[in-house]
């Protein structure tokens, strides 16, 4: 437990989750303001497409260089969100949630299509090879480490540290990051909380982040080539 008031350790939580999920914000607000689009219109040009995923690279993994400022500021170190030494297990575990993660979205992807969804291109076709394949690797590393150190790792440790409620704890964060997936559609948006909570229940009950990380990285790796494979 840190030795940090609970006011700081409140204020430090706001610091992060401001710094994770603000560059995300103003195409929420353009998506609810009428643009329908969203983030749809991908970047089809090499040179540009590399500078804008190496601002994207900085936003996502700026806030875990934060985070892990902050843990080590304290004496708590990595360990205390669930990342101590990774084990075999974690391995074996990681490849059983990406399984079940693939079977909860197919059933709850299947009952909310007709809520619609939005056409977005993570990989234009009109960029090199060797491009989409390097980037969708980026992305889906990118996405499950960072995604799960500071959604499901840190915010539900702190929020747990500051004595909030259970549903606080899981719904909160999961919720924020859901929130920010609109730019799919309110059909993937919802399939997408339903996969995070059920991330951040697992989190709650065993305290290891290792199989999420796995877990996510190899479903959205796996999303990536299907896209590279049927274009």
């Amino acid at each position: 437990m840190p030795s940090a008031p609970r006011a700081t350790l409140a204020l430090e939580l706001t610091l992060v989750l401001l710094f994770a999920f603000l560059p995300g914000l103003p195409g929420l607000l353009l998506l609810l303001l009428g643009g329908s689009e969203g983030r749809s219109g991908g970047i089809d040009e090499l040179t540009p497409a590399i500078v804008f995923g190496l601002i994207d690279l900085a936003f996502a993994w700026g806030p875990v260089l934060l985070l892990a400022y902050l843990l080590s500021r304290r004496g708590e170190g990595l360990a205390a969100i669930g990342l101590d030494r990774f084990r075999a297990s974690d391995a074996a575990m990681g490849v059983v949630l990406w399984v079940a993660s693939w079977v909860l979205v197919y059933v709850v992807g299947s009952l909310l299509s007709g809520l619609g969804s939005n056409n977005v291109d993570f990989l234009p076709e009109s960029l090199p090879l060797w491009f989409r394949v390097v980037d969708a690797l980026v992305i889906a590393v990118t996405a499950g480490v960072t995604e799960e150190v500071v959604v499901r790792g840190y915010a539900q440790t702190r929020l747990e540290q500051l004595r909030a409620p259970a549903a606080v704890v899981i719904g909160l964060p999961t919720g924020l990051w859901g929130l920010l997936h609109l730019y799919q559609g309110v059909g993937p948006a919802l399939t997408i909380l339903c996969l995070g909570l059920a991330y951040a229940i697992w989190f709650h009950a065993t305290r290891r982040l290792w199989p999420l990380i796995i877990a996510h990285v190899m479903f959205d790796l796996t999303q990536l080539v299907l896209i590279l494979l049927l274009s």
